[in-house]
């Protein structure tokens, strides 16, 4: 995750997810959620969500569709006690 603030709110955001495809995976879903906004929990929540909103797992590793939204979740909170 890597944010660029303006003030309190989020000026722009990427999201990117890896081990979770045979490529990194933009999570851009994630990041319109983020735009203009301040790192509220609930737009957190909404974001982690929309990270993996559009993910289709394969058999026996659907696992990391909970694992990226958790992490993605983590990282925003991180980056929020830093803005």
């Amino acid at each position: 995750v890597a944010l660029t603030m303006k003030g309190a709110a989020v000026a722009s955001a990427r999201v990117v997810l890896g081990h979770v495809a045979p490529t990194p995976w933009r999570a851009v879903q994630a990041e319109k959620v983020l735009a203009g906004k301040g790192l509220t929990a609930a737009v957190i929540e909404k974001a982690a969500e929309a990270a993996v909103a559009d993910a289709t797992p394969l058999s026996g590793n659907g696992y990391k569709v909970q694992l990226a939204r958790v992490a993605v979740k983590r990282a925003l909170e991180a980056a929020r006690g830093k803005a």
